[in-house]
């Protein structure tokens, strides 16, 4: 028990230092007008989970991160909802909002495919294989993926601030009802699955989507699509957080 709690310690202090580490680097790209320093920020999550595994456990925790965890499993089924199913939503979001299916910019997705893998294996292997499975081992699935859900989305701020890593000519505050739920999705598919790799992908998909469909605002000039979408997310998320199960904490299970 005691080290469970230490445990969480270091990693409410973890999310604490991903968002100082976002503030630095943004600060720096923005003064120095050297944009690229950004995408430290970008990848410091599991830069930080690195930092934090040496500290506590010496390379051999560094290792385990990078490993596959009890319960990892490759499944036809959830390879396909990480790899199809952001854009089917975004796809449906712009039907009901136009009543007419768009045309996919594959060139321009495929054009950011590389640096979207390196970005976004950046980000999962922190918040998702090191936050959020630390977290779980005391909390229950609901609390761990919320929390790190809206520390992903206070994260996002600083490039925010600078017009980086978020969407143009939309609040911080609707930014933030769409990585919600979309954090939560990530997480489960993280508890069910225990495959960083399928989470990376869903993220990557997901960009992927983002770049070559018409659905922000930036390309479509309103929200209406970006909103029905992020309604969407909710829709899915929503039977998740009606189940107690998910509600119930790992050590209350445990000790049941």
């Amino acid at each position: 028990m005691q080290k469970t709690t230490v445990n969480q310690r270091i990693t409410a202090i973890y999310l604490l230092t991903t968002i100082v580490a976002m503030v630095v680097t943004t600060q720096l790209g923005a003064k120095s007008g050297f944009m690229p320093i950004v995408l430290l920020g970008v990848i410091s999550p599991m830069l930080l989970a690195m930092a934090f595994c040496r500290c506590e456990g010496g390379w051999s925790a560094v290792a385990r991160l990078f490993a596959k965890p009890n319960g990892f499993r490759f499944t036809a089924f959830a390879l396909t909802c990480a790899a199809f199913l952001p854009a089917a939503l975004m796809l449906i979001s712009i039907y009901i909002d136009t009543g007419h299916i768009p045309t996919v910019d594959y060139g321009i997705m495929l054009q950011k495919l590389p640096i979207l893998l390196v970005l976004m294996a950046g980000e999962e292997f922190g918040w998702r294989r090191y936050a959020f499975a630390r977290l779980s081992e005391r909390y229950s699935f609901t609390f761990s993926a919320v929390l790190v859900a809206v520390v992903w989305w206070l994260w996002h701020f600083p490039g925010y601030l600078i017009g980086m890593g978020t969407p143009e000519e939309m609040s911080f505050g609707l930014f933030g009802l769409m990585v919600l739920p979309g954090g939560i999705l990530l997480a489960f598919l993280y508890r069910w699955t225990k495959n960083i790799y399928l989470v990376i992908l869903a993220h990557v998909s997901s960009n992927m989507a983002f770049s070559g469909l018409p659905l922000l605002p930036e390309i479509t000039g309103d929200c209406t699509a970006f909103v029905i979408y992020t309604g969407l997310l909710w829709l899915l998320v929503l039977p998740l957080l009606l189940q107690r199960k998910y509600w119930k904490s790992a050590y209350t299970i445990s000790h049941a």
